[in-house]
């Protein structure tokens, strides 16, 4: 609702951005309308690509109710992502100067899948892989919750599911490692080994047996193999840049300084792209183009101003604390609940030095785990009941 009173031109005269003041000054004869919003086409863009986030959110939380179909939406989004890594890695070594049947121009040294920035690919296969595993996690206790207390039996269950489906999940989990060392993106490996670290200490809160331990250790071998044999790219560029950008510091500093000026009604949602240049000095380089902030908590605070993005952020916070707490106190069909909060952690982080969250194959399939989580969040009694 704020974001349409920002795009409305009804707004009073004082409420709107000084620029439409300015440009009734030279353009006297011609009638400009006003508005909160400095972009009113960006701002309804935007508004449209968050609304299309809520309405998958609605969706997959309406879906989501069953246990089954709540499992099948982490598995077909860890079997989507696997899809995705295997082309991104037969194209970097077969035709690695075209994304599908267009031509590649930028990060020809990396795995990008259909993506056209690495960052953005290297969330989206950290979300792959998390579901990836927790599919390998599920499928190894399913089959230890069928042969008894026995360790005989539980050890034969275990070699078993491995030569079976949880040993595919494995060699899914495998790829999908290996398509995101090989981006070469810091933030989306560092953010989705917080995510993997995430998944793996709520498993073991909630295995209690050796069983999911075992797995859980098995899979933390699998990753640490893939970044030792594959990671000297990644490692290449860690030592080389580090953590830091001087560019995007620069671009940090200046999109608060613009955020002063501004505090309370905000620039317009989405607007960043033409708010930026008139902040622009010589501490970011010249030949750079800045059409995101690469910290997306920084844009929203810029385009809705702090009241409304703070709401904007507790909202999210809330949903993700409740798929947090049921990941831990849920008896059964945790899967769901256990991703959410961890995806959560990968693209929470992410999207402080990058802006993979305005990507939307990545903003909707976090949405989709997001809803799907919310569904089971609720005692299964009650989902049967509605």
């Amino acid at each position: 609702m704020w974001i349409l009173v920002q795009a409305s031109t009804w707004v009073p005269p004082s409420f709107e951005n000084p620029i439409y003041v300015y440009s009734r000054q030279i353009f006297p004869d011609q009638n400009i309308a006003g508005s909160l919003t400095i972009n009113r086409s960006l701002t309804y863009l935007a508004l449209l690509r968050l609304v299309t986030e809520g309405a998958v959110f609605w969706l997959f939380l309406q879906l989501g109710r069953s246990p089954q179909r709540a499992h099948w939406t982490v598995e077909a989004v860890a079997l989507i992502g696997i899809a995705y890594a295997l082309y991104g890695i037969v194209a970097f070594f077969v035709f690695p100067n075209t994304i599908l049947w267009f031509q590649k121009y930028a990060y020809l040294d990396s795995v990008t899948s259909t993506f056209i920035n690495r960052n953005s690919y290297a969330t989206y296969a950290g979300i792959g892989l998390i579901c990836a595993l927790a599919c390998t996690f599920s499928a190894y206790n399913r089959e230890a919750s069928l042969v008894g207390r026995s360790a005989l039996r539980r050890a034969t269950s275990f070699v078993a599911s491995t030569a079976g489906a949880a040993g595919w999940w494995l060699v899914g989990s495998f790829i999908l490692g290996l398509a995101l060392v090989r981006t070469g993106s810091r933030g989306g490996i560092i953010a989705t080994i917080a995510g993997v670290a995430v998944l793996l200490l709520l498993t073991l809160l909630r295995g209690r047996n050796v069983v999911v331990a075992t797995a859980s250790l098995l899979g933390v071998l699998v990753a640490g193999i893939t970044i030792f044999v594959f990671g000297d790219f990644f490692a290449g560029r860690l030592l080389a840049l580090g953590f830091e950008s001087a560019d995007r510091l620069a671009v940090y500093k200046l999109t608060l300084l613009s955020i002063w000026d501004a505090p309370w009604k905000g620039f317009g949602y989405g607007t960043f792209e033409v708010v930026f240049p008139m902040y622009r000095d010589n501490s970011v380089s010249p030949f750079a183009y800045w059409d995101k902030a690469h910290n997306t908590y920084l844009e929203i605070i810029q385009g809705l101003g702090i009241p409304f993005a703070i709401l904007f952020f507790v909202m999210l916070l809330g949903l993700v604390i409740r798929a947090g707490r049921a990941a831990l106190t849920r008896r059964s069909s945790a899967t769901a609940v256990l991703i959410a909060t961890s995806a959560t952690v990968i693209v929470a982080l992410h999207a402080c030095v990058d802006f993979s969250m305005q990507i939307q194959a990545v903003a909707l399939t976090w949405t989709a785990l997001l809803g799907t989580a919310m569904a089971q969040s609720w005692s299964s009694r009650i989902n049967t009941s509605a």
